[in-house]
């Protein structure tokens, strides 16, 4: 599909994308040239074309934790720029952008450690909050995200995404429940047992694939988790 990691451009770029076995595709990635492909992986940020898009949001996370491995403050560039591209002057719409920041952070200690607060910051209606829906839900998908790998960073996440279970749009009902199932308290599960009866369908893209599925899936799945996590209470 390639012939060298050092010579790869966008056409080679979107055929990894593209690659029916995606999965299979993600250590190639952590080779290529960071510079070289974070210019077309943010071109694809903004693709019609669902899987492409989300594949992109993958692999330019896989790219800049390498870059914060080998060169972090090369790395500190690239998350900078996602952060001007979600800022107003900017001019910019920054579709994808929170995604690729979130999956950026949860693949590096490093800089989940700098940025992780400033994450948070975008779904908390008294700091960055980004009002845009479709941002929003790029923005909470990257809190939740991010909670998968850094939940001892998101201490403070259980009170913003519960402000979420109660959105009026499914994805961000599940969005939330995901996020919480990582960094939920006992405490909520009353409120989460109320949401087991969410058939409200929804579409989400985790660990490298979609997944249809309902409200009430996620809020069973988040309730597992923290159980789990507390030694079923």
């Amino acid at each position: 599909m390639m012939k060298s990691p050092g010579r790869i451009d966008k056409k080679g770029v979107k055929a990894l994308l593209e690659s029916p076995d995606f999965s299979a595709t993600l250590d190639a990635w952590r080779l290529l040239p960071a510079r070289k492909v974070i210019n077309p992986l943010l071109s694809f940020l903004c693709s019609h074309q669902e899987m492409l898009r989300w594949h992109a949001v993958t692999a330019a996370g896989i790219v800049t934790a390498a870059l914060a491995e080998e060169n972090p403050e090369s790395a500190r560039v690239i998350i900078r720029r996602f952060l001007w591209q979600l800022n107003d002057e900017s001019g910019g719409i920054g579709w994808g952008i929170p995604e690729a920041l979130g999956e950026s952070l949860a693949r590096s200690p490093l800089l989940a450690k700098e940025y992780a607060r400033l994450v948070l910051s975008f779904v908390k209606e008294d700091e960055n909050y980004l009002e845009h829906p479709p941002l929003l839900a790029g923005a909470l998908w990257a809190v939740a995200r991010l909670a998968q790998d850094r939940a001892e960073l998101l201490k403070e996440a259980e009170e913003v995404l519960l402000s979420f279970v109660d959105h009026t749009q499914g994805v961000f009902r599940a969005l939330a429940l995901w996020g919480l199932g990582a960094v939920g308290s006992p405490t909520i599960l009353p409120r989460l047992d109320e949401l087991t009866t969410d058939t409200c369908p929804v579409r989400l893209y985790r660990q490298e694939s979609f997944q249809d599925c309902t409200v009430a899936d996620v809020a069973r799945e988040a309730r597992a988790a923290i159980l789990g996590r507390h030694g079923g209470v």
